[in-house]
């Protein structure tokens, strides 16, 4: 085999993904640098923010569209996200309704499927309480990951 076609066999897997992150999340800090979210940080770069940096302020709920950990889109999350953002988010904050056996239903994203290989980070089933804020990820191919489980030892809202 020649060089150049081993080397168009590899290139599909070197080629960057074309879809931005979602995030859809609870800004808790921004030093004009850096935002922080429960569990993470995005640089905040040259994002065009919607609405004005004046936004950019702690408790306020954002959809952030992100490149390899730089914000490309801000703009401020309403109290009812729209359809794109339930389906199209990779990291999302959100507040547990219930759970019912292997399914979440959250306040905002719906139900989402809890598989044994979901990795609970800061904190253990039991703790997936009604009222709970959690901070859930997910893969390119939009399966559920990881929940992140802010304070724990809090009770349930």
């Amino acid at each position: 085999m020649t060089r150049t076609a081993l080397f168009l066999l590899l290139l599909p897997f070197h080629a960057p993904a074309d879809q931005p992150e979602r995030w859809l999340v609870e800004l808790e800090h921004n030093d004009g640098i850096h935002l922080q979210f429960q569990g993470a940080e995005l640089e905040l770069g040259s994002a065009r923010v919607e609405g004005g940096n004046a936004l950019l302020r702690p408790g306020v709920w954002l959809a952030i569209d992100s490149e390899q950990g730089v914000a490309q889109r801000i703009r401020p999350l309403g109290a009812s996200w729209q359809a794109e953002d339930r389906l199209n988010w990779r990291r999302a904050q959100d507040r547990l309704l219930a759970r019912q056996g292997d399914r979440l239903l959250l306040a905002r994203l719906g139900a989402v499927s809890l598989t044994p290989d979901v990795r609970l980070i800061n904190g253990l089933a039991a703790d997936l309480q009604p009222g709970r804020q959690l901070v859930l990820s997910r893969n390119e191919a939009g399966r559920l990951t990881e929940i992140l489980i802010p304070n724990p030892e809090d009770e349930s809202e």
